[in-house]
């Protein structure tokens, strides 16, 4: 499992180094965001109907236009808090009403990039 450090005093913070093609490598959900909550990079853990040809989703805000069940409530309303203040680090889970499984949403600050992440993951029940 790789563990990502994002403490601004650490020399190895890998997100210095994280392209947009890593980004699209990681076995979860994540975009990174910029102050206005546009989608700088991103992957594509659940492809849509589209297949490759999927429109790219950079430069288009996250909240209004790529995961609306999240622009409205705590979760934007967390994000919009720690741009604020430049602190962020937040975890929900919730339901998403298109999805058949709960997700972990976790908002985190890069505070040597400038820029914000947003990772989702799958929840799964384990078997008894």
């Amino acid at each position: 499992m790789t563990v990502f450090a994002f403490a601004e005093d650490d020399p190895e913070n890998p997100l210095i180094r994280v392209g947009a093609e890593e980004v699209a490598r990681l076995s979860f959900g994540a975009a990174e965001l910029d102050r206005d909550g546009k989608v700088v990079a991103y992957n594509d853990t659940e492809p849509g109907d589209f297949g490759a040809n999927a429109p790219s989703l950079v430069g288009r805000d996250f909240f209004a236009e790529v995961a609306r069940w999240a622009g409205n409530g705590l979760i934007v309303e967390q994000f919009r808090k720690g741009v604020a203040t430049g602190e962020l680090n937040v975890v929900f889970d919730c339901a998403v009403p298109r999805l058949p499984y709960k997700v972990r949403i976790h908002l985190k600050v890069s505070p040597i990039l400038g820029t914000f992440w947003v990772f989702i993951k799958k929840l799964t029940r384990k078997k008894q």
